[in-house]
């Protein structure tokens, strides 16, 4: 089996190698919906396989130089939609972290709550600085003459000895690489979490006074009620992933 050079030029046609897409998605076997929700904790809302690792797969294997060209640019283009996106959103979820510590209650509460926040705003600022530290990146590979290539081998920085059907090897992405392009979405993830969690310690900070001291009052029912709401959001939202896995894979 003859080794694919590694991300040759767009204009040398025999540089590259081929690929091909098949539609994996099976929505009526309940292996299928268990497999997506496994996905859904093994990366799947930071760097899902299916719209991240595939996409990638196929712009690097196009048999096609003008196409490959015109799936990276396309790749370029989301990708500076998506940090532009997130370096919006993020400094939003810092503004609601830095707001927590002047709440007049938090001063009496524990320090593991104000520890939780104050990682949250770690998160959140690493988010948009990892945003805009790709966006540039990005900029100014485009301004180089080869900056698709250039796009290319950031995507990749080896190749794998896959069987594909003209009998080449297929370059693919580490999964380093993956997850670097997707760490933005990953900060931001976690300073989202970090704010709930912190909240939801909180509320239940008032209710359990101590160790074995459970007070029934309106803290509780609040504790309750705010528990109940974020459970059934947190389910929703991830029901909502899991649907919306296309199932698309390259071989």
């Amino acid at each position: 089996m003859a080794d694919a050079p590694l991300l040759g030029r767009a204009n040398d046609r025999s540089r590259s190698t081929g690929s091909r897409i098949k539609n994996a998605r099976n929505v009526d076997s309940h292996s299928s919906i268990l497999h997506s929700i496994f996905k859904i904790f093994t990366g799947g809302l930071i760097a899902p396989a299916d719209t991240t690792y595939a996409t990638i797969m196929i712009l690097l294997n196009s048999s096609d130089p003008e196409e490959q060209d015109n799936l990276t640019r396309q790749w370029r283009e989301h990708k500076l939609e998506e940090l532009s996106f997130i370096g919006v959103v993020s400094p939003l979820t810092a503004v609601c972290l830095v707001s927590t510590g002047s709440w007049d209650e938090i001063s009496s509460k524990g320090w593991y709550i104000r520890a939780i926040w104050y990682s949250g705003i770690v998160f959140a600022l690493f988010s948009v600085l990892t945003a805009t530290q790709q966006t540039l990146r990005l900029h100014r590979l485009s301004a180089h003459k080869d900056g698709l290539h250039l796009t290319r081998l950031c995507l990749v920085r080896d190749r794998k000895p896959l069987d594909s059907e003209e009998g080449r090897a297929k370059l693919v992405p580490k999964p380093f690489q993956v997850w670097s392009w997707q760490s933005s979405m990953m900060f931001l993830l976690m300073a989202v979490a970090c704010l709930l969690v912190g909240m939801l310690v909180l509320v239940w900070s008032a209710v359990v006074k101590e160790t074995d001291n459970v007070t029934y009052d309106e803290n509780l029912k609040l504790a309750v009620t705010f528990t109940t709401v974020l459970s059934l959001t947190v389910a929703y939202f991830f029901a909502t992933q899991v649907s919306m896995m296309v199932g698309v894979s390259v071989e």
